[in-house]
């Protein structure tokens, strides 16, 4: 962040980071595991008794957003290498970011879902060359959404941005952070590499279901969120000069808004030096340093 000395991101400094405060980050697990068990186990009986479709299930990804806004906040603390407070930092993240994080979560179940109906369709079809066209072009999607959706969320809790703001920059830093992204989707992989191969590893039903209610419990919902925005967080480190989010909670009543800041020359002059293509954050817009110089002019 600006004005911090910069971290040395890497695996040693990642499960440092985690196995420092992994009481409190399980414990966090375990209260987001709370409503999520109580909506998985409610959609399952209605997809048992009423209507038998994964789309019921997925209603689960709305329902949820809110709360993941607290692992998110947690994941960006721990990210900082700050104390976690398991119930405070659940609790702040999703007062300050329920709304944005459940407008997300709407849009995300029905995109989520022509994805699935979409790769539905395809099985038994590969032979074709159209189909095999029109399936890489769902997986290329597929990526820039995940993408996308890294950098949105990590920047609803981490910068003091509106929701229309981060969805413009979550697309600009696409490219820009793709390294980290494809971090995410490879150790996406690997984990569910490892859940398969447990689950195949053992024959009886009760044993696989404790193999994956455990980790799904007591580690998955916050390592998850810690390794996209850990990941994320480099390239916001790197390529964006950010102002970070206030993160004092107070029931003071809000004051009037302010208008945006006003850079004076100087501050400009500051914000152009260096790579004309990095990108700076300036009251909203993230503008590459050579467009500040065009300003200027």
């Amino acid at each position: 962040m600006k004005g911090k000395k910069k971290r040395v991101y890497g695996l040693a400094d990642f499960f440092g980071g985690y196995m420092d405060e992994l009481g409190q980050l399980t414990l966090a697990n375990l209260m987001f595991s709370v409503p999520a068990v109580i909506f998985i186990g409610a959609f399952l009986l209605i997809n048992m008794y009423v209507s038998q479709s994964i789309f019921v299930l997925l209603l689960i990804i709305p329902l949820l957003s809110p709360f993941t806004a607290g692992l998110f906040y947690i994941a960006k603390r721990l990210t900082l290498g700050e104390e976690i407070k398991a119930w405070r930092d659940l609790r702040y993240g999703i007062k300050s970011s329920w709304k944005p994080f459940l407008i997300n979560g709407l849009i995300a179940y029905p995109v989520i879902s022509g994805i699935v109906l979409t790769f539905s369709l395809y099985r038994g079809g590969l032979s074709n060359p159209v189909i095999i066209a029109a399936f890489i072009s769902s997986l290329v999607f597929v990526i820039f959404y995940i993408c996308f959706e890294n950098s949105f969320l990590t920047m609803l809790v981490t910068i003091d941005i509106t929701p229309g703001q981060a969805v413009k920059n979550a697309v600009l830093l696409f490219i820009g952070g793709f390294g980290g992204h494809l971090k995410i989707i490879l150790s996406y992989m690997l984990i569910s590499a490892l859940l398969f191969s447990a689950v195949m590893l053992t024959g009886d039903m009760l044993v696989c279901l404790i193999t994956i209610a455990v980790p799904l419990i007591l580690l998955m919902p916050m390592l998850c969120s810690y390794i996209v925005v850990y990941n994320t967080f480099v390239t916001l480190e790197k390529k964006v000069v950010i102002s970070e989010k206030p993160e004092k909670e107070s029931t003071e009543k809000k004051p009037a808004k302010q208008p945006d800041t006003v850079f004076d020359t100087e501050e400009l002059e500051k914000l152009s030096q260096g790579d004309p293509e990095e990108f700076v954050f300036i009251g909203g817009r993230m503008l590459k340093r050579k467009k500040i110089k065009e300003m200027l002019k």
